[in-house]
Formats: C-alpha cells, sequence, structure tokens
C-alpha cells in the first residue's frame, strides 16, 4: 500500500521528534517500541532509519553489542524546522512518554561496562557510572582471560553502587580515624527539561 508523501514524512518526524525530546543516544529497540504498531509497521519503521541514517539526519554509535541512534546537527536543524507538521495531538504523545519513560531509559545507560582484548592474554573491562551527565567514577581492569572479564562485566553492572560506595570509604578513610561517614546517594534522578 502506498503511503502519502505527506504521511511518510509525518512518521520520520515523529521519530526525529522522540530522540530530539529524549536529548539522549537511543537503542534501535528504545525508537522501535515506541514507533511501531502506534505509528507505523515495522518495514516503514527500518526504512525511515535506513534512510535518515544515510542522509546523514541521524547518527549510530555501536557500544558493545548494542547500536544506539542521535540526532547529527542536520536532524535537529530538521526537527526544528518542520516538527510543526506533526499534529499536535501526536507531539503531544511523544512529550508524554518522554515524560514516562526517560528516567528508565536514562538509568539504564548510566552503568556501563565494555570488555576487549588487550594482548593475547589480556583482556581490558572499562566500567563507568555516570549520573547527570557527570562521570562519577571510570575504571579500567585488567584481567586474564575472556571469561573473567565478562563477569567483571555483569558484577559491575549489577553491583556499581556498592563497589563505589565501598571505593569511596576506602578512599577518604583516614589511619587515625576508626569512622567516617560518607553521604553517598547515587540513585539515578531524571532532569526535567
Amino acid at each position: 500500500m502506498y503511503k502519502s508523501n505527506r504521511l511518510v514524512t509525518e512518521n520520520r518526524l515523529i521519530i526525529l521528534y522522540l530522540m530530539y525530546q529524549m536529548d539522549m543516544p537511543l537503542s534501535w529497540e528504545h525508537l522501535y517500541n515506541f514507533s511501531v504498531n502506534d505509528y507505523m509497521d515495522y518495514f516503514e519503521f527500518q526504512t525511515y532509519i535506513t534512510e535518515m541514517e544515510q542522509n546523514g539526519i541521524i547518527e549510530t554509535n555501536k557500544e558493545d553489542t548494542i547500536t544506539y541512534y542521535s540526532l547529527t546537527d542536520d536532524g535537529e536543524k530538521t526537527v526544528n524546522t518542520f516538527s510543526k507538521l506533526i499534529p499536535e495531538s501526536k507531539r503531544k504523545s511523544i512529550i508524554s512518554y518522554v515524560r514516562k519513560n526517560k528516567g528508565v531509559i536514562k538509568k539504564e545507560y548510566a552503568v556501563s561496562a565494555n570488555y576487549f582484548m588487550y594482548d593475547e592474554d589480556e583482556y581490558v573491562v572499562k566500567c563507568s557510572f555516570i549520573e547527570d551527565d557527570v562521570t562519577l567514577m571510570e575504571l579500567n581492569i585488567t584481567v586474564v582471560n575472556k571469561e573473567m572479564a565478562k563477569q567483571v562485566k555483569k558484577n559491575w553492572k549489577q553491583n556499581v553502587s556498592s563497589i563505589y560506595n565501598n571505593l569511596l570509604q576506602s578512599l577518604l578513610s583516614d589511619d587515625n580515624s576508626q569512622d567516617v561517614k560518607v553521604d553517598t546517594d547515587i540513585e539515578v534522578r531524571d532532569k526535567e527539561n
């Protein structure tokens, strides 16, 4: 079935408007879950993503096995120029979705760990913890095999809060002081725009 040019343009703008409102890279899965069924079908979605990437409106960044999409400068200009072509009810629906889901999605990105082979018997695991766009901790750990690297990655993601608190406690402790109390609330909070 042939879609009108207006509907094709609107659907592309819906994806771009979501990315603009989220103001952070989004995975293919996040874009898909929002767009497909309510606004377009799978094939339309995949075509729009591919075309917008080829046209330089969106760009990709691959991290581990996940591809993240973000707007380029041209993509932001496109959204700012043409977002009024999206019906107001759909723009409000997108904004409502962003308010409801941005914190959850942002929390997924706040803790990351990836590993790579450095030498024949060495893997480096790069771990980071980010809150409100500020890197609280980055840590590179060298291990001797891939299984250990996978375990470090898994444990980092599951235990980052206690690792951060324990490391901070150790770094702030004074040999002369028995009780060092550190207030470390590292819950990821959503910033409202």
